[in-house]
């Protein structure tokens, strides 16, 4: 009983001598000035929580989202713009405009519209003409000259020495033509070569007569024809 009394006695006094040193700790705490390191508890963990967090982490990898580029637009093709045929890269001409045109004769008919203009002025200075009616006469300038075998036909009867001529007056119309020819003159006389040339007269093409530069369409004009032997 001795025995069980004194152990039982050194163990209270050993809870009250640990006691009373964490009274001591506390209280010297709080004696403590500002800035002197104090005592702090840290709670001491096994390791097993930290070792099961980083088991999560690596078992559950958070997956970052990338994100997508924005769509370009892919532009419509443009629609096709209609286009317009080209305009024909030739000039439609009539028959007396292809005529006109033609270069070798432009020099003779500077010639035949000045020639024209000049017996103009001379029969306006002078009275009654030879013409029907007593009309003036203009000399004509040929737009293109009939050929032998245009004449032939119409001058096959005719006596046509060498030397011989005729003469017929016709009134001018449109497109360079004659019209109203009669006859006027020829030699040798009753050689039927006036009577001829007035029979072909529908084939010649002459200029009208100009005065001031206009073309005097109606006028009358004095065709002369020199045979020679061929």
């Amino acid at each position: 009983m001795r025995s069980r009394a004194t152990a039982i006695g050194l163990s209270v006094a050993i809870m009250a001598l640990f006691i009373a040193a964490l009274l001591s700790l506390g209280l010297a705490g709080a004696n403590k000035q500002p800035g002197e390191p104090r005592l702090v508890s840290i709670q001491m963990d096994d390791g097993k929580q930290q070792a099961q967090a980083k088991q999560q982490q690596v078992s559950s990898p958070k997956v970052a989202k990338i994100a997508e580029p924005p769509k370009t637009p892919v532009p419509s093709p443009p629609e096709p713009t209609p286009t317009t045929p080209p305009p024909p890269n030739y000039i439609k001409l009539s028959h007396d405009d292809f005529a006109a045109s033609d270069i070798g004769a432009i020099g003779r008919r500077s010639e035949a519209v000045a020639a024209a203009n000049a017996a103009a002025a001379r029969a306006a200075a002078t009275g009654p003409g030879e013409g029907p009616k007593g009309v003036h006469l203009y000399a004509a300038q040929w737009y293109r000259e009939p050929n032998d075998a245009e004449l032939r036909p119409f001058l096959s009867g005719a006596n046509a020495p060498p030397g011989s001529w005729a003469t017929i007056a016709c009134q001018t119309i449109d497109h360079f033509h004659v019209e109203n020819c009669q006859e006027l003159d020829e030699y040798p006389l009753g050689s039927g070569l006036a009577r001829g040339l007035r029979r072909a007269s529908w084939q010649f093409l002459v200029w009208p007569p100009r005065i001031d530069g206009k073309p005097q369409v109606g006028t009358w004009v004095r065709i002369r024809f020199d045979f020679t032997k061929g």
